[in-house]
């Protein structure tokens, strides 16, 4: 295997995500590259402290779904939007905790707000309408194309389901509502910081996919130790948090997803070495 098989050879990259499947897959796409991916989440992805406004949304969708054939109503959704894969993972995982299954939402348009959602949505058999173009792939991409896509607010099957993480960003939710669509935001997640008592390992670059996940390393272990190495973030709302912490972004990929942030430190290494 030559070097230019392993760009990021003998780079130790500190990985943030929580653990579990958003941790691993990027991991292995790190030592692909040659890199050693140090695994230090900061945060902790849990259950909401209520599942009963999902619980309800999914009775709705599940009424829905049993009357196939006859017209829709205005009380019924008509899409789902997904913004992250824990988002999906959590709103399916409750589906089949009740005994249902995943096609209870199989009646709705889903729109997922890049390609790694769109393919947790795949891979539990659930068709996607909806992903905006690869360099749009963030809340704002995500709003145009919906914007593009939906039907009249008042229309019947306009209402939309909206599972989220506890706190998340309200972007999408607020400029649909200020246009008269029925959004119903529902908690399917909360972010909670690690105790972080023991520091991290000795890294090159640290890579933060959420605004959460930074936000938890620099109030626990302080930005000095980010000041001595490179920092890559996943898009621009993490790099707004970043500017706002007073960290130093090094580098941003043009999409967030796995291979970009990837491309993106193999081109943070070669400016490095150059």
């Amino acid at each position: 295997m030559t070097a230019a098989d392993r760009p990021l050879a003998d780079w130790r990259v500190l990985v943030t995500r929580p653990e579990g499947d958003t941790a691993g897959p990027f991991a292995k796409a790190l030592a692909a590259a040659g890199a050693t991916p140090v695994l230090y989440p900061t945060i902790v992805v849990a259950p909401p402290p209520s599942w009963d406004p999902l619980d309800a949304a999914i009775d709705l969708a599940s009424s829905r779904a049993r009357l196939v054939g006859s017209p829709a109503r205005t009380s019924d959704y008509g899409w789902a939007i997904f913004t992250s894969p824990s988002a999906v993972g959590f709103t399916l995982g409750r589906v089949t905790a009740r005994g249902l299954t995943v096609q209870v939402l199989a009646g709705l348009r889903l729109a997922a707000v890049g390609s790694e959602t769109a393919h947790t949505l795949a891979a539990a058999g659930l068709h996607v309408a909806l992903v905006p173009p690869t360099d749009r792939q963030r809340q704002e991409g995500l709003l145009e194309a919906l914007l593009a896509a939906l039907p009249a607010p008042d229309a019947a099957g306009a209402r939309i389901l909206f599972p989220q993480a506890l706190g998340g960003r309200e972007l999408v939710r607020d400029e649909l509502v200020r246009r008269g669509y029925a959004v119903d935001v529902v908690p399917v997640s909360q972010t909670i910081a690690r105790d972080l008592t023991e520091p991290p390992p000795p890294f090159d670059v640290a890579t933060f996919a959420s605004p959460s996940a930074l936000r938890a390393f620099v109030e626990r272990l302080g930005g000095e130790r980010l000041a001595q190495a490179r920092v890559a973030v996943i898009g621009p709302t993490t790099a707004a948090t970043a500017a706002a912490l007073g960290v130093r972004v090094d580098a941003m990929p043009p999409n967030p997803s796995v291979p970009a942030l990837v491309q993106c430190l193999i081109d943070l290494r070669k400016r490095a070495s150059g």
